[in-house]
């Protein structure tokens, strides 16, 4: 039963698409690596994102004249949409040095913009691993991140996520939620919640969509 309610979401969510609510663009020095799970269409332009809960991975690279290219490790950063437009501003460092000290602190100030106003997001990053790829198979290391929380994406949009996952309220100036240690056991979601998913996607679909989908359900009989 439980892989049929996944079949089924996974169908949904092809069958409906994602409704693109905003747009994301980064701002000098960032750069967008994976949007929800995926592979961003544009690393340095805009992209588009879903209304709700959107997980970015980004990355700080500018160049500081004869010292070179500065390159951060990647960073996720997990915030609500509920405007037009999204804007990434990256942690200020006016030299190499100082973007080494900023980076080095581990916890580096990022700016998200929402139509012009500072909201709250999660930041976590992805450590650095010996050897010669240190950032390497950052798709993997994504999915092993978003299991090991409890979240879970399918082409880009959301399934599941448990509900501490990210502060949601807009603020008046940008502001890190540093990721609180949870008490509370990190579980897979429940066949009830998948279900209840389900109804929430055929909801959304439209007459069309809601019939391809009542006749894949039957030829899964």
């Amino acid at each position: 039963m439980m892989k049929k309610v996944w079949l089924a979401l996974g169908l949904l969510t092809s069958v409906i698409g994602s409704v693109s609510a905003a747009t994301l663009t980064p701002q000098k020095g960032v750069s967008i690596l994976f949007i929800n799970g995926q592979q961003a269409e544009n690393k340095i332009s805009e992209n588009h994102i879903n209304e709700g809960f959107n997980q970015v991975l980004v990355r700080f690279d500018k160049k500081f004249g004869n010292s070179g290219v500065y390159s951060s490790a990647p960073y996720i950063l997990s915030f609500n949409v509920t405007g037009d437009e999204v804007k990434i501003k990256s942690p200020k460092a006016r030299s190499y040095i100082e973007a080494e000290k900023v980076f080095e602190s581990g916890n580096p100030s990022w700016n998200v913009m929402q139509d012009e106003v500072a909201i709250k997001y999660q930041q976590d990053i992805i450590e650095r691993k010996p050897g010669f790829v240190p950032f390497g198979g950052l798709d993997s290391r994504l999915v092993e991140y978003n299991e090991s929380n409890a979240i879970y994406f399918k082409d880009g949009v959301l399934l599941d996520k448990p509900a501490e996952a990210v502060v949601l309220a807009p603020v008046t100036t940008g502001m890190v939620v540093e990721k609180e240690a949870k008490t509370q056991t990190k579980t897979a979601p429940t066949e009830a919640q998948s279900v209840e998913q389900l109804k929430a996607w055929y909801l959304k679909a439209s007459k069309k969509e809601r019939k391809e989908f009542r006749k894949w359900m039957i030829d899964q009989e």
